[in-house]
């Protein structure tokens, strides 16, 4: 086999020549420089040497020098195989010295087998070529060898200047790419502690996780509890939506958009579910292969919170508007039944048997009243008397009412803040509030338990100041799913016949007609506490209770005009007040009672319905005082609160009435003055 000495510096052309060598059956050693190569040489001398000429340590040149001065070596081939040429020096040079043979880089595989095969077929070289005639001697062809030589080193200098202003160059570049890396580091991770949200950024190819401080500010955990893999953030994820968002996040990192964007729940470090809301975004490789995802979790359970109490308060809203107006009808119905019943009642005074029944009749209308007056409560439409009110006193006052109400099995106990301020509320509402709160706290413990009413004050995150009214019980408590419904009307968890689910709705309108609001706090099978929040009234005193007001008369003799669009009810009103010994006028609408109040000016007192169509009760009343200042007016409407509210403090009747009410207030208003400045005190 033929053996081949390859001599060049460079790692890659020696592996391409001991390739292509090897490849076609030669035998390839090599060498990095010429002192090496004639050490390899004369150990075990090729058949044919393959030389570089510009190399370390030893040139291709001073290599050639020596291996034709060396007896032994003289007559083995040397092919001089080089990138660098110039054709009046190098090659001449180069075959001056001895050279078989001279190939420049890079030649083509067969052209350079060729020329290896052909050197080894002929003679070889047995020492230099005779002198040059345009070279006088030995001296010349050693200074054309010096020069040769200077000149490559000046060019592979060049070179190397070149290579280094590259390398420079490059260091410069990947300096700069450092400092933005750094830069971007940094602003990646100010916008981390500058954001609310939960930064992270997941390494998908080594499956790293790093999370920022929102972390922890947001969920508690501590850093590097979730930063292992994905399978240690997932485990943070609820069980119940583990599967989906892994199955989004996967489809999001094969998808060519690669934005991500999931709703799930995060368990916090005190065990409890955060609503979060996770966006991430995928960077990709050249390949368009995802290696990086970087986005933020954010916590959104207060403002979803938020969002169901605003949905919740439109609905209540909306709730409240329908079962106002079905009130104000249901009012007008049962004057006409309240009324008749009760002439029926006094009529059939010889028949008791009859008279019963009439008296089931009121019985079952003033329930009905009652049932219209907690739908009012609960659409806030209610008429309202606030003053100041010393909470711990009203709880005192019903305490022996209390405790007969939850009898025997059920303990009271009462805990009272001293020195609070007085509540501004209507304290006959607030009363009806407390026991209705106290009936269903009785109710959830029907084994007996403890009930505990509490007064305090209580300052909300925003700063705002109100008095605590706490109603606490021990009993069964109610169920996750419920907590939200429980101040619907007609919602109720009780048996049927046992609740008309509007006590709680009464509770809710009243305190937010007030001014306040209400909350509730449960845990099953441990009880519930309801707490109203009622405004305060500072720096006030609580009043002396009012003295009760005269007994009006009951009869009269005054000119009244009576305006009523209901047909019914109008008929009734018309009935009792005749029966009165007023003298009545009726009219059906607002139009028809100002042309009547022009044909005549002997009315004394206008008594009108509030709600009706075209001219209402308020416009009608605005419109009469204008014509006449000295007229008395008394309004009345199943929207007592509103009625209130809307007129200028003309005094309201609110339906169903009875005949001994109805006397009353008509006698009131035409004693009191015609046009009063003062509003009386109301809400709604």
């Amino acid at each position: 086999m033929t053996s081949v000495l390859v001599v060049d510096d460079k790692e890659e052309n020696r592996y391409y020549l001991e390739a292509l060598l090897g490849g076609h059956g030669y035998a390839v050693r090599s060498a990095r420089h010429g002192a090496e190569a004639l050490v390899l040489a004369r150990q075990a001398p090729p058949d044919v040497v393959v030389s570089d000429l510009l190399m370390p340590v030893m040139d291709g040149y001073t290599l050639l020098r020596h291996w034709k001065a060396d007896a032994r070596l003289q007559p083995i081939p040397f092919v001089v195989y080089t990138a660098t040429y110039t054709e009046a020096e190098d090659e001449r040079l180069a075959f001056d010295l001895g050279a078989d043979d001279f190939v420049l880089k890079p030649a083509e595989p067969e052209q350079f087998l060729e020329r290896i095969e052909a050197v080894r077929s002929r003679p070889p070289a047995t020492g230099p070529r005779p002198a040059d005639p345009a070279r006088a001697d030995e001296t010349d062809l050693l200074k054309v060898y010096s020069q040769t030589l200077i000149r490559k080193l000046e060019e592979k200098s060049l070179e190397l200047e070149s290579a280094n202003a590259a390398l420079q160059q490059d260091i410069q570049r990947r300096k700069s790419a450092e400092a933005a890396l750094r830069v971007s580091e940094e602003r990646f991770r100010l916008l981390a502690m500058a954001t609310n949200d939960a930064i992270w950024d997941w390494d998908v190819e080594q499956d790293r996780r790093w999370w920022g401080a929102g972390f922890t500010d947001l969920f508690g955990h501590q850093p590097g509890a979730a930063e292992s893999n994905e399978a240690t953030w997932a485990a943070f994820i609820h069980p119940e939506d583990r599967g989906r968002v892994l199955a989004e996040l996967q489809e999001t990192l094969l998808n060519a958009d690669g934005r991500w964007q999931c709703d799930y729940r995060f368990r916090r470090a005190d065990g409890t579910w955060a609503q979060v809301q996770d966006r991430g975004h995928v960077i990709r490789d050249d390949a368009r292969i995802a290696i990086r995802m970087v986005g933020g979790l954010s916590d959104v359970s207060e403002r979803l919170a938020l969002e169901e109490q605003v949905r919740k308060s439109q609905r209540m809203e909306a709730i409240g508007q329908l079962t106002g107006g079905v009130a104000h009808d249901f009012n007008n119905l049962l004057t006409v039944v309240l009324g008749n019943a009760e002439v029926l009642a006094e009529q059939l005074d010889p028949e008791p048997g009859k008279r019963a029944l009439a008296q089931l009749i009121i019985g079952a209308a003033e329930r009905g009243a009652d049932l219209t007056r907690r739908l009012l409560a609960f659409a806030r439409k209610q008429t309202l008397s606030p003053r100041a009110v010393d909470l711990n006193d009203l709880v005192d006052n019903l305490d022996p009412l209390l405790r007969r109400l939850l009898g025997g099995q059920i303990e009271l106990g009462l805990r009272q803040a001293s020195g609070l301020p007085p509540a501004m509320v209507d304290p006959a509402q607030l009363e009806h509030a407390l026991l209705n709160l106290c009936i269903n706290a009785r109710d959830a413990m029907p084994d007996g338990g403890v009930l505990s009413i509490a007064t305090g004050t209580h300052r909300t995150p925003a700063g705002d100041h109100y008095l605590a009214l706490d109603v606490s019980d021990t009993g069964v408590g109610i169920a996750p799913e419920h907590l939200g419904l429980v101040f619907e009307p007609f919602f109720t968890t009780k048996e049927e016949g046992k609740g008309t689910g509007l006590g709680l709705a009464m509770v809710y309108g009243f305190t937010r007609q007030s001014g306040g609001f209400i909350t509730v706090d449960s845990t099953p099978g441990a009880g519930t506490r309801f707490r109203l929040h009622l405004p305060l009234a500072e720096g006030t005193s609580v009043p002396a209770e009012p003295a009760p007001a005269q007994t009006a008369p009951s009869t009269g003799k005054a000119r009244i005009l009576l305006v009523e669009d209901d047909a019914q009810v109008r008929e009734f009103a018309l009935a009792q007040l005749r029966a009165l010994g007023y003298r009545v006028t009726p009219a059906g609408n607002g139009e028809e009672a100002l042309a009547l109040l022009d044909a005549d000016d002997g009315f004394e007192l206008l008594f009108s319905d509030l709600i009706m169509p075209g001219l209402n009760g308020r416009q009608l009343a605005t419109e009469a005082r204008r014509r006449r200042p000295d007229l008395k007016i008394l309004l009345t409407s199943g929207y007592p609160g509103r009625a209130a509210a809307a007129d200028d403090g003309a005094p309201v009747l609110a339906k169903p009435y009875r005949r001994a009410e109805l006397a009353r207030h008509v006698a009131e208003a035409l004693a009191g003055p015609s046009h009063t400045t003062q509003r009386p005190a109301a809400s709604t």
